[in-house]
């Protein structure tokens, strides 16, 4: 009886060897998908608030002689571009690209008439400003796992003008 104890005392020690590399892989990958997953919920909030912005490009020599309210799409794209940035620069040291050329290549759409918009392909009611990026985000924990630490997110978002 004490013989077979003391040869499996052995094995608890060659398990936890194993095992150790294993966990901490593991572990390291939970916190990378947590990181991305933050980064991503960040940066989505970020562009909303853009677009958001966006909308506030009203022509209002348009809503004064009583027309329905339409977007200056010139001025629209200009203050997605501008707030994008803007927004993107608190994300500092995690983008792998500047927010400003990410604000300067996403595709901005401003639709003035109802339809399907190009981009999220909802039904638009209202001026809508929609926005989609690509970031390349730095996520140092992936280069711990021998995976590259950059990784590309493709974020759309928008927002309608109401009245």
């Amino acid at each position: 009886m004490f013989g077979s104890r003391a040869s499996q005392r052995g094995q608890v020690a060659v398990y936890a060897i194993l095992l150790f590399p294993l966990l901490t892989l593991v572990l390291t990958l939970v916190l990378a998908v947590g990181t991305l997953e933050s980064l991503r919920s960040r940066t989505r909030a970020q562009l909303d608030m853009a677009a958001l912005t966006a909308t506030q490009a009203l022509d209002f020599d348009a809503l004064a002689h009583g027309a329905a309210p339409r977007l200056n799409e010139a001025t629209a794209d200009a203050l997605a571009r501008e707030y994008l940035a803007l927004n993107l620069a608190v994300l500092g040291d995690q983008l792998q690209a500047s927010p400003a050329d990410i604000a300067q290549s996403a595709e901005i759409v401003i639709s003035n008439s109802p339809g399907i918009d190009p981009i999220t392909g909802a039904s638009d009611t209202a001026p809508t400003v929609s926005i989609r990026i690509r970031v390349p985000a730095r996520i140092p924990l992936l280069g711990l796992v021998g995976l590259s630490p950059i990784v590309d997110l493709t974020l759309t978002g928008a927002a309608a003008a109401r009245s």
